[in-house]
This record gives C-alpha cells, structure tokens and sequence, in this order.
C-alpha cells in the first residue's frame, strides 16, 4: 500500500516519538521508581516535541527556499 509523503512522515514522526518516549520511559519507571503515568506522560511529551522539531525545520527549509528565490528574482531586476 503506497502512503501520501505527508502521511509517511506523521508515521514516521510518531514512531520516533513512541521510541524516544519509551526509552526516557522505561528510564523513569525503573530507574527512579515512578508510576507507570510517567511512562505515558513521557511518551506524549516526546511525540509532542519530535511534532514541534519537525514543523521548525520544515519551516526552516521554506524560508531557506523563500529567501533564496527573492535573491535570485532581484538579481534579475
């Protein structure tokens, strides 16, 4: 089955959320000897910021090809 780019990239945005989460997790679970509520806090903080670091670097690139066209187009003039 073929995905969207976009789609693939939530999926695979969230998986590396999911993993980071369960790593920091499992950490604070059985290192420090918290509940498991941590474990799921964790886990949705990390996919929140996996979120939050990839739509800063995707702007990052559009404002990379923005400034770039706006170079060439007055070069132009």
């Amino acid at each position: 089955m073929f995905y969207s780019v976009t789609l693939q990239k939530i999926l695979i945005f969230t998986g590396w959320g999911i993993i980071i989460g369960a790593i920091v997790g499992f950490s604070a679970v059985l290192g420090f000897d918290l509940d498991g509520s941590v474990f799921i806090l964790s886990m949705f903080l990390s996919i929140i910021g996996v979120f939050l670091a990839a739509m800063y670097a995707e702007l990052y690139h559009i404002r990379e090809a923005v400034n770039k066209q706006r170079k060439e187009t007055t070069r132009g003039n």
